[in-house]
């Protein structure tokens, strides 16, 4: 439901491990729908979610967060009884709130770009990614068996957390740093435009992102985005003493443990 990046690499990626799978795509603007199909993502698209969903065995919901609980709700209500729902959205804990359900499992792959369309979804996006389930307390085990098993076949592969652990942890590592790169982008003076290189391009790719989504993910994990927002500035109060009072060794070693703490991820 949303042919768009997510939701066509998704249908793209489930082709190629299974070429007669048949999918139906979901779209309100006929030239979307158009694109969709000839995209070779989806062999059909619909512009109501009841006639998308009515004989599916699988529905992911690759709306915008805001969207998604509604969107999975009409969903369950249009299709078969033993129909698995899932999503695909960068936040968790209040859609999985909002769609208590025995068929839904939440998840949200760990991959994308700063593109947006079906005309840049890609097969392998998945590939090698991490896809987090989180499944709510009133999920299905076996529903949640079946989710991870669809997810494998994109090609990423599985983990679980809860809902309030994934939106913690994601703020850490996916919304602030989205705010910093569009911070930093905000920043540039005007004078300085001809001169920016590599790094500040590397910086700021993903402030590139749809600024409409990115405010939805931002209000959905308000919370766990102000408490990480907290750390950042503290820690900014803390290198700016460090400069204003010429402590070079100190400088040194916060610059070494940010080294370490990248090279970690590697």
């Amino acid at each position: 439901l949303g042919v768009g990046l997510l939701g066509g690499s998704v249908a793209l990626s489930l082709k190629r491990r299974l070429p007669n799978v048949q999918i139906v795509g979901l779209s309100r603007s006929d030239a979307k729908r158009q694109l969709a199909i000839e995209s070779g993502a989806v062999d059909a698209c619909e512009d109501n979610i009841a006639a998308a969903c009515e004989a599916c065995d699988v529905v992911v919901v690759a709306a915008p967060v805001d969207r998604i609980a509604s969107m999975a709700n009409e969903a369950i209500v249009s299709a078969p009884d033993d129909c698995l729902i899932t999503d695909v959205g960068s936040t968790k804990a209040t859609i999985v709130g909002d769609v208590a359900h025995p068929n839904f499992v939440a998840a949200h792959p760990i991959a994308g770009s700063d593109k947006t369309g079906v005309a840049n979804a890609k097969a392998g996006l998945f590939d090698g990614k991490v896809i987090i389930l989180t499944p709510g307390s009133t999920t299905d085990s076996s529903m949640v068996e079946k989710c991870d098993q669809f997810w494998q076949l994109t090609g990423g592969r599985t983990v679980r957390m809860s809902p309030v652990d994934h939106d913690t942890h994601l703020a850490a590592v996916s919304h602030v740093p989205h705010l910093m790169s569009a911070l930093v982008a905000r920043q540039l003076p005007m004078e300085a435009k001809t001169l920016v290189g590599s790094g500040w391009r590397d910086i700021t790719r993903v402030a590139n992102g749809d600024p409409t989504l990115w405010a939805a993910i931002c209000q959905e994990n308000r919370d766990a985005i102000l408490q990480e927002l907290d750390r950042l500035i503290s820690d900014v109060g803390n290198l700016r003493k460090l400069l204003a009072d010429q402590d070079g060794q100190a400088l040194l070693q916060w610059l070494a443990e940010a080294k370490a703490a990248k090279n970690s991820t590697n």
